[in-house]
């Protein structure tokens, strides 16, 4: 119980600071409009803030959905993939749109100042290569290991829809072999 309330509390923390985030970054882009200095300046800076505040939403509800609303500790290689997939998302695109921004704003003020979002840019892409690779070697522990295992509350015909059948495992009819209902009956 008291592990549920400190997640909620730190999710509502999160959700909390993106609020504000985006209040700052209204607050930026209309003061940058009503003054007019560097509205454009001001405005790709608020899009910047915006991102941040997306990915730390996005964060939050990633935490209130997995430790508080579905209550349980992570009992399967495929559920620990899916929610570390999950937040490795979230954090890609972030820093993809992030590097986008920057891009924009060094191409636009100083162009040899482009190389550092050059780089986090490159590192999104890496990150994006090393969750591919996480997935690619992952699933052989997800495939070893059956969906029903561990699963008492889960209802028998999900448990069945989950197995493989056993039609699709039969060798297939080729051409001139007689059907298998027709074997030994011959063939006209």
């Amino acid at each position: 119980m008291f592990s549920r309330l400190l997640y909620l509390a730190i999710a509502g923390a999160l959700l909390l600071a993106s609020i504000l985030l985006m209040a700052v970054a209204i607050s930026r882009t209309f003061t940058g409009f009503w003054t007019g200095e560097g509205a454009l300046d001001t405005m790709l800076d608020g899009i910047g803030l915006v991102i941040i505040a997306v990915a730390v939403a996005d964060v939050g509800k990633f935490l209130f959905e997995e430790e508080v609303v579905a209550d349980r500790e992570l009992r399967r290689p495929a559920e620990a993939r899916g929610s570390l997939t999950k937040f490795m998302t979230i954090i890609i695109v972030a820093l993809s749109l992030e590097s986008l921004v920057l891009i924009t704003k060094a191409a636009r003020d100083k162009p040899a100042d482009i190389l550092f979002p050059s780089l986090l840019m490159l590192v999104a892409v890496a990150a994006l290569v090393g969750l591919g690779l996480f997935q690619r070697l992952s699933q052989h522990a997800t495939a070893a290991i059956p969906n029903d295992v561990g699963d008492e509350n889960e209802e028998p015909e999900v448990r069945r829809r989950s197995r493989p059948s056993k039609v699709a495992s039969q060798k297939p009819v080729t051409r001139g072999e007689p059907s298998p209902g027709r074997r030994g009956q011959g063939e006209v």
